[in-house]
Parts: C-alpha cells; structure tokens; sequence
C-alpha cells in the first residue's frame, strides 16, 4: 500500500500540530494565569480588613488634603504679600548696611592714619626727652666738673693767701 502526500496534505499536518501546539501553550497559559488569579484572590481575602478600612479612610483624606492645599494657597498669598512690602525696606537696609560699612571703613583708616600720627608723636617726643636727659646729664656732668676746677681754684688760693 502506498500512498502519496501531497504538498497541501503536509500544509494540513503541519496545520494541525501547530494547532496543537498553540493549544497546549494556550492552556500552558491560562493555568498560569489561573494560579496568578488564585495568588491575588488569596491575597485580597488576607487583606479584606485593612482595604476595607483604607477604602473608609479614603474620603477623609482626601478632604484632608484638600484642606492642606488650601492653607498652602493661602501661605503662599500671604507670603507673597509680605515679600511685595518687605522688598522695598529690604533694599533700604541693604543700601545702609553698605553705607555703614563705607563709614566704618572709613573710621578704620582714619583711626589708622590717627594712630601712626600718635606712634611717631610718642618716637619723635621719646627721642627729644632722651636727647634732653643725655643733655642735661652732660651738663651736670660739666657743672661738677666746675666744681671741682672751682674748688682747686679755691685751694690754690688758700694756699697762697694763707701761706
């Protein structure tokens, strides 16, 4: 017995075991996805209070939150507000603070200047009262020495006189 296949009867078998194969991966698939199901199932039912309590929780908030951003808003008006007045006074203060910094600076040199004039006041009247002792120290060194020339002067006329 022979039998000849032809071209479209190889298409037909090819056809079908691809179907084959395409269902059993299909139903490879949907058990999978069945198991998945049966997982999340499972997980929910554990979880039933706490969703249930979170679900009660979800208005209030949301009504919290909503009043949180209100108060944001406001803030933010009123800080808006506030820096619109502020500005102005901020500038004015940083203008003086400059100002009061040039003053201060300029105090610090003049009370430099000030103090180099005072240091060579007190060298300049330091160095006179030193010249002005060692010149009186010479001067009494010499008015002894007139005493002493005077006072052989004296004895040598003694001498002479009373002799």
């Amino acid at each position: 017995m022979q039998m000849t296949i032809t071209l479209q009867d190889l298409l037909t078998i090819i056809l079908f075991l691809a179907g084959i194969a395409a269902l059993v991966f299909l139903a490879l698939a949907l058990k999978n996805i069945l198991s998945i199901l049966k997982k999340i199932d499972q997980t929910i039912e554990d979880n039933q209070t706490v969703i249930d309590d979170t679900i009660k929780k979800v208005p209030a908030l949301t009504d919290n939150a909503l009043g949180i951003s209100d108060n944001v808003n406001k803030i933010s008006s009123e800080v808006s507000d506030i820096v619109v007045v502020a500005k102005p006074e901020i500038e004015k203060a940083v203008a003086t603070v400059g100002s009061i910094s040039n003053t201060v600076e300029g105090i610090s040199r003049n009370v430099d200047k000030t103090a180099l004039k005072v240091t060579d006041t007190i060298a300049t009247v330091s160095d006179t009262v030193f010249d002005t002792s060692k010149t009186i120290s010479l001067s009494a060194n010499n008015i002894v020495d007139y005493f002493y020339i005077l006072k052989e002067v004296l004895e040598s006329l003694r001498e002479v006189f009373f002799k």
